[in-house]
């Protein structure tokens, strides 16, 4: 539905979606999929937002938080991008986590986007594929992933904008 020239947003399980039609088609597909996972539920809370964009990554400090996913990601599989929603889903759980530790004020980045907080969401992401059945190739990929959680590059200040504007996901 257009208002005024704009789309406006689907929502899908109370998640509002912005984006061209085959991306909100592949966004219902995923989450579809995620409705299927036990340890979804909480960190579903946490996204406000999936939005079609250049390349992934979370926006947890927003009022809305946006998980601002790239083409890479939403077309490689539903699979796959529920696998990105999941673990993008729990950066945002790290982060709300570490906020209300410190009484409303940011937490600090490595709360969240450090390679420990990358190591977590990927452990996450590994067992929402587990549980809705990913195939020892895609759990093999993950597994790698979590050896070296900087392969995103820097994940803090600076360095870590422009890690994220050379990504290709």
């Amino acid at each position: 539905m257009e208002i005024f020239g704009r789309r406006q947003p689907e929502i899908v399980d109370s998640i509002e979606i912005r984006g061209g039609a085959a991306f909100r088609a592949r966004t219902r597909e995923a989450l579809e999929l995620l409705r299927l996972s036990a340890s979804f539920g909480a960190a579903r809370d946490r996204i406000a937002v999936i939005r079609q964009g250049r390349r992934s990554g979370m926006k947890a400090w927003l009022e809305k938080p946006t998980f601002t996913v790239g083409k890479a990601t939403w077309r490689h599989s539903a699979l796959w991008y529920a696998g990105a929603i999941a673990h993008d889903a729990y950066h945002a759980t790290l982060y709300f986590d570490a906020k209300g530790g410190k009484r409303g004020k940011e937490p600090d980045n490595d709360a969240w986007t450090g390679v420990e907080a990358e190591k977590q969401c990927l452990a996450f992401q590994r067992q929402v594929l587990l549980e809705l059945n990913a195939d020892e190739k895609i759990i093999a990929y993950i597994d790698r992933c979590a050896q070296n959680p900087t392969y995103q590059g820097h994940t803090t200040g600076w360095r870590g904008w422009l890690a994220y504007l050379r990504r290709w996901w």
